[in-house]
């Protein structure tokens, strides 16, 4: 009776936490009550919930079937390197963008050292500043990317 307790016991928990349980994972999105720290300067006011002005994403967004962007500042070899491995291990399910303009890394995408990416979803949305010169950044990148391709 035991034995049979022993096998049956797993198989139920099993049973009941795929159907009642829920195994999700989210990213938050970045300025939806609180205003970002804009930099010295005119960058204009903004709205909540945050969104990237339509006339940066037409310009980041390309085609009719969006994916996410990621956008770097920096080009150093470490930087590619890392953010290269990133898009091998997804396929490339994601676009990067280096080197976008100055004014847009600081009042549109609110990008401050020590963050050298931004992550930017199909809505516009700004989703995670990376420093992916590391490891360990660029795994957090990796996964983060993975669960927001898996939202869309």
């Amino acid at each position: 009776m035991f034995l049979l307790v022993a096998l049956l016991l797993p198989g139920l928990i099993f049973l009941f936490l795929k159907k009642f349980g829920k195994n999700e994972f989210s990213i938050p999105v970045y300025y939806q009550t609180e205003a970002p720290v804009a930099p010295a300067g005119d960058c204009g006011t903004y709205s909540f919930p945050y969104r990237i002005a339509d006339s940066i994403k037409a310009q980041i967004f390309s085609g009719a079937n969006p994916k996410p962007v990621l956008v770097v500042a920096d080009t150093s070899a470490v930087l590619v390197k890392h953010v290269t491995h990133v898009a091998q291990q997804l396929n490339s399910l994601f676009v990067v963008k280096y080197g976008a303009d100055t004014r847009w890394l600081s009042c549109a995408f609110f990008l401050n050292p020590p963050w050298t990416a931004v992550l930017i979803d199909t809505e516009g949305q700004i989703r995670g500043y990376y420093a992916p010169t590391t490891r360990e950044e660029a795994d957090r990148l990796l996964v983060e990317l993975k669960i927001l391709l898996k939202q869309y």
